[in-house]
């Protein structure tokens, strides 16, 4: 049985952010540091004040009195992503999430921000169809491995675009156990061309093999975040995932403070690829996929990825 949503701290109140807000967000958001850089990418790239035909991307803020104390952002297709200093504060904004619990396609954040979100938007009627507990790891340039890279990586083009689309459904098919291609195919791809117009992926190609491939999901002053991660199955534990995340971060680093990225927990492997490479865990988060409340409901064996085999080699740890 679903736990109960715990109850709003009285002195909170919730409401949209506009423009106006936007000094005082960032601000809010620039004291969490490189935790909140995938919110804080959406508001440097005008998520404030651009909207789609659907309304979104939305940002809503707790508030005490004048002081900001937490923010949510939804959008991109169903994705909720929270931001908090104190866990009691996301409460504020369960009803917000719960009112868009039949359009919830991913809740992503801060494992305690999440798990205090979730009751909210399963009393609305959200089925939890992937649950996985990840390690948020961080490097700077103090600590980014200096032996590690992969100069020969490359920003993608759309010459790339069919390559890239194949590996990123199958990214994600073997870290989250769905394929978003065959699930919207216009979609996924047209996300994937504008993150390669906007020179958020990059690539090693040789000939029409895609050897590895990553992408930057967020980007703005506060730093970066490296996900999609993935070497060809043929290219393997050669270390190519450790040389080119550190060479995509080596490379940020030139103006941003802090590159960071998520693991699973069970990928003990890729867990120490990383920290060769100079990343450190730096806290515990959540990602958690919902049913489509239109399609027909699968068993739930069928849905939750099963634990990484320990003969193989996980996505991560190539």
């Amino acid at each position: 049985m679903a736990a109960h949503p715990a109850p709003t701290p009285d002195d909170l109140v919730s409401r949209p952010l506009g423009p106006k807000d936007g000094p005082a967000t960032w601000r809010f958001l620039e004291a969490g540091g490189i935790r909140n850089v995938f919110v804080a990418s959406q508001l440097w790239r005008g998520a404030l004040s651009q909207k789609s035909a659907d309304g979104t991307p939305e940002l809503w803020g707790a508030y005490a009195g004048e002081e900001l104390r937490a923010v949510l952002f939804y959008g991109q297709g169903g994705l909720a992503v929270p931001a908090a200093h104190h866990v009691d504060d996301i409460t504020a904004l369960g009803p917000v999430l719960a009112r868009r619990a039949e359009r919830l396609r991913a809740l992503i954040g801060s494992l305690e921000l999440v798990d205090t979100l979730l009751p909210f938007v399963e009393a609305a009627g959200a089925r939890t169809r992937v649950r996985v507990r990840e390690l948020f790891m961080e490097v700077d340039a103090a600590t980014l491995d200096a032996a590690s890279s992969l100069p020969e990586l490359r920003l993608a083009t759309l010459d790339d675009l069919d390559l890239v689309t194949r590996a990123a459904s199958r990214a994600h098919l073997e870290e989250m156990g769905d394929d978003p291609f065959a699930r919207n195919p216009e979609a996924f791809l047209g996300r994937v061309a504008r993150m390669i117009l906007e020179e958020r992926v990059y690539v090693l190609r040789d000939d029409d093999t895609l050897v590895f491939k990553a992408e930057l999901s967020a980007l703005c002053p506060l730093g970066a975040q490296i996900s999609g991660v993935y070497t060809d199955p043929a290219h393997r534990n050669r270390g190519i995932a450790r040389r080119g995340t550190v060479e995509i971060a080596r490379r940020v680093l030139e103006t941003a403070p802090a590159v960071c990225l998520f693991v699973r927990e069970d990928n003990p492997p890729a867990l120490r690829a990383y920290e060769r490479g100079g990343f450190h865990h730096a806290s515990d988060y959540r990602t958690l996929f919902f049913e489509d409340p239109s399609l027909p409901r699968r068993p739930r064996a069928e849905t939750r990825p099963a634990p990484w085999p320990p003969s193989e080699s996980p996505r991560g740890a190539r």
